[in-house]
C-alpha cells in the first residue's frame, strides 16, 4: 500500500504570492481612480495647443511655431516629470484674476485632457497654472482645471523644481520687451 503524502507548502512560494498580491493591490488602488495605468512613469512629453504668460497685467499667448514656444514647453514637460507631493487645494476665481493682473504666471492649455503620471493620483486636465509669483509660488505648484469650467479645482501638485520655466519665461519676456 502507497501512502501518498502531501507535500508541505513552501515558504518562497507562499512570500513570492503573498508580494505579488499586495503589489497588485497597491498598483490598482493607485491606477484605478484616475485611470492611470502608467502612474509609475515620470513621462510627460505633451505638446501644448497654447501658452499664456501672465507678468504684472501684461500677457505673452505662445502657439507652436513661436519664438519662445519650444523652450517653455519643454520646461513645462520637465516639472511634469517631478512631482513632490500632491495638495488638496484650488484656488479662487478672485487669486486666479490676481495672477492675471498683479503677479506672474504661466497658463497652459491643451486641445485634449492629458495625465501628469504620479504615484500621488491626479486627474486629468486640459490646462494647467503655474504661478511665478504671489499666493502659491512657494514651494513651486501646478493647479489642474478643465477649459469648460472657469476655476482650478481639479487639484495642485508640489514640483521639485520650476528654475527652468523661470529661466525660460524671463527669456520670452526679455525678447517682448527689446520689441
Amino acid at each position: 500500500m502507497t501512502e501518498s503524502r502531501r507535500e508541505p507548502p513552501r515558504f518562497r512560494s507562499l512570500i513570492l504570492t503573498m508580494a505579488l498580491v499586495l503589489f497588485g493591490l497597491v498598483w490598482f488602488g493607485i491606477a484605478l481612480p484616475d485611470q492611470d495605468w502608467l502612474w509609475f512613469l515620470p513621462v510627460f512629453n505633451e505638446q501644448a495647443a497654447r501658452i499664456h504668460l501672465y507678468r504684472d497685467g501684461e500677457e505673452i499667448m505662445l502657439q507652436p511655431g513661436d519664438w519662445g514656444y519650444e523652450p517653455v514647453n519643454e520646461a513645462i514637460n520637465q516639472i511634469a516629470r517631478h512631482i513632490k507631493a500632491k495638495e488638496p487645494l484650488g484656488i479662487s476665481p478672485a487669486s486666479q484674476q490676481e495672477y492675471y493682473e498683479r503677479f506672474s504666471a504661466v497658463e497652459v492649455f491643451y486641445s485634449e485632457p492629458v495625465i501628469i503620471h504620479t504615484i500621488h493620483g491626479f486627474p486629468k486636465a486640459d490646462k494647467y497654472l503655474f504661478p511665478q509669483s504671489g499666493r502659491h509660488f512657494d514651494p513651486p505648484m501646478v493647479f489642474a482645471g478643465m477649459q469648460s469650467r472657469p476655476d482650478y479645482r481639479g487639484g495642485v501638485l508640489v514640483v521639485a523644481s520650476r528654475s527652468r520655466l523661470d529661466e525660460a519665461v524671463d527669456a520670452v519676456w526679455a525678447e517682448h520687451q527689446r520689441q
